[in-house]
């Protein structure tokens, strides 16, 4: 059994894992841990892996490493995939353990991984197993902060369901412009990626894809707790490694 867990920039997820299949799940903000000892219970799990993009799980990991081997992922971290990037060590552990799920999908194809949250992120990969980059842009919530905080009068939006175009009042036309542009944007990355790699698979998840996966034109593969899975996979590659 398996115990991963993605600590992101807001909040901090924990999944058991029994192979591939999540028995137990939680989630609570990255700031107090006690949540993730509530979901394991009495039940022992063997392994843990920990992303923490936020650098506030260093007490978990000294609490974990009592009981249970602890891999801290970093861009580093053995894992399936040749890690073709300029700077590994920029390189968040969330966006490797996106590609290494979407590798384990679709291996045999050029493979464009997409995760919604705090940033919008695109992750790049070869047939040959070779991740080698991809793009960073603005989430949905940091594009209403954003405007909110460097104009003098436009309001903080709240995201929500539209299906309009056009806005007639300002929040209507804020809403518009971020979730219709986050559309725009994402299904515009698909097309020039596709353009070149014609067998091209697309895999998105994170928070905010299941806002607005059915609202793209492209085709793409939704999966719920892409990153955790993809970190149950590092960690497995990772157990042959303890049991030496």
């Amino acid at each position: 059994m398996n115990l991963v867990i993605d600590s992101g920039n807001t909040l901090a997820k924990a999944a058991l894992f029994l192979d591939d299949e999540i028995i137990a799940f939680a989630r609570s903000s990255n700031d107090n841990w006690s949540f993730v000892f509530e979901m394991i219970g009495d039940k022992e799990p063997g392994f843990a892996i920990i992303s923490d993009v936020s650098g506030r799980s260093q007490s978990l990991i000294e609490e974990l490493e009592k009981y249970v081997s602890v891999v801290k992922m970093t861009g580093f971290t053995p894992n399936p995939l040749n890690i073709v990037y300029s700077t590994p060590e920029t390189l968040g552990p969330d966006r490797i353990a996106a590609a290494v799920y979407g590798n384990k999908i679709f291996p045999d194809n050029y493979v464009l991984v997409i995760q919604t949250g705090t940033c919008i992120t695109y992750e790049f990969l070869t047939p040959a197993k070779e991740y080698l980059g991809g793009a960073i842009s603005p989430g949905i919530d940091m594009r209403f902060k954003s405007m909110h905080t460097f104009t003098a009068k436009l309001p903080l939006v709240k995201k929500k369901e539209i299906d309009y175009l056009t806005g007639n009042s300002t929040k209507e036309s804020i809403l518009s412009g971020v979730i219709n542009g986050c559309i725009a944007e994402i299904d515009g990355m698909i097309d020039k990626y596709h353009k070149k790699y014609q067998d091209l698979k697309v895999i998105a998840g994170g928070g905010d894809i299941f806002f607005f996966d059915e609202k793209l034109k492209n085709r793409i593969f939704a999966i719920e707790n892409l990153v955790l899975r993809g970190l149950n996979e590092i960690l497995n590659f990772n157990i042959v490694n303890f049991e030496k």
